[in-house]
C-alpha cells in the first residue's frame, strides 16, 4: 500500500511538473526550464535519451554537453530500470486513464490488463523501429522520433498552452493514439513503439532493479487466481516473465500477489 501511494505521488508530481515549469517560466523563475524532450535544472542538462542518440547520430560525433545529458537518464535506467516509464512518464498517466475507460465500457473491471501475445516480438518491433529511427536522423539530420515521442510532445504542448493558450497540430498525434489503444489495442505504444522506453530498457545490469519470483523457474502460474496477470501494462505474465525487457518497474504485480511471491530485487533492495 505505501509503495503505490509514494508511485501515485511520484506520478502526479511528473504530470504536474509538465504545468509547473512554464508557470514558474511566466513569473521569469528560471532554475528550472524546458520540457520532457530536454531539461534545464539550476545549470544541469537532462535530455530524453532516444534525443541524444538521435543528435550523436546526426552530428556523428559524442560531444561533452551530449554526454552531460545523458548522464542522469543512464544512471537511472542502470540503478533503477524502467522507472521513468513505471513512475514517472505523463503519458503512462494518460494510457491508464484510457483503460480505465475501457474497462468501464467493456464492462470488465477485473481486465485491468490485455496480455501481450509475444513479449520476444513486441521487443524487436520497438527496437526496430527505434534503430530505423536513428539512422533516419542521422540520415537527414532531423530527429525525426521526437515527433512521435509520446512524453516529449505532451511536455511541450503543455508548456505551449500555458504560454500561449493553444495547441499545436501535434496534440493530433497524442490523440490518434489514445483513440487507437481505447478502441482497438490497449497500451500498443508503450509496447510497441516508444523510442524513450526502448532506449532505457537496454540499459539493464545483473544490479538493475527488478520484479522477481520466489519461486524459481515457474512453468504455471504460482496460483490458481493468478492475481498478478491482469494488472501488468505491459501485458506480460509477472510469475515468469518480470525480467523482460518490457517491465517498466511499476509494482503493481507485486502489490497484486496476496503472497508476497514477487518482490524487488537488485541494487541492494531485496529482502
Amino acid at each position: 500500500m505505501m509503495r503505490r501511494k509514494f508511485r501515485t505521488a511520484i506520478r502526479a508530481f511528473a504530470f504536474c511538473l509538465m504545468f509547473i515549469i512554464p508557470i514558474l517560466n511566466i513569473y521569469e523563475i528560471y532554475a528550472i526550464t524546458g520540457t520532457y524532450y530536454a531539461v534545464n535544472l539550476g545549470g544541469l542538462g537532462v535530455a530524453d535519451p532516444s534525443a541524444i542518440l538521435q543528435s550523436i547520430f546526426a552530428a556523428g560525433s559524442l560531444t561533452v554537453p551530449l554526454m552531460g545529458a545523458a548522464l542522469f537518464p543512464v544512471l537511472l535506467a542502470l540503478l533503477f530500470g524502467r522507472v521513468w516509464c513505471g513512475w514517472m512518464c505523463p503519458y503512462l498517466v494518460m494510457s491508464d486513464g484510457v483503460n480505465r475507460v475501457r474497462r468501464i465500457w467493456s464492462k470488465t473491471p477485473t481486465q485491468q490488463s490485455i496480455p501481450v501475445q509475444s513479449p520476444l516480438r513486441a521487443n524487436v518491433t520497438r527496437f526496430v523501429f527505434l534503430v530505423i529511427g536513428i539512422i533516419l536522423a542521422g540520415a537527414i539530420g532531423i530527429p525525426v522520433l521526437n515527433y512521435v515521442n509520446a512524453p516529449g510532445i505532451l511536455s511541450a504542448e503543455t508548456m505551449i498552452l500555458v504560454k500561449n493558450h493553444r495547441f499545436t497540430i501535434e496534440i493530433l498525434f497524442i490523440l490518434s493514439i489514445l483513440l487507437i489503444e481505447l478502441l482497438l489495442f490497449p497500451r500498443f505504444w508503450c509496447r510497441l513503439f516508444c523510442p524513450t522506453g526502448s532506449v532505457v530498457s537496454a540499459f539493464k545490469t545483473p544490479l538493475t532493479l527488478r520484479v522477481e519470483n520466489h519461486i524459481k523457474n515457474p512453468k504455471a502460474p504460482c496460483c490458481k487466481e493468478h492475481y498478478c496477470f491482469g494488472v501488468c501494462p505491459m501485458g506480460l505474465d509477472p510469475y515468469k516473465e518480470s525480467k523482460d525487457l518490457l517491465c517498466v518497474n511499476c509494482g503493481k504485480c507485486i502489490d497484486a500477489c496476496p503472497y508476497d511471491r514477487l518482490n524487488y530485487e537488485g541494487f541492494m533492495l531485496s529482502n
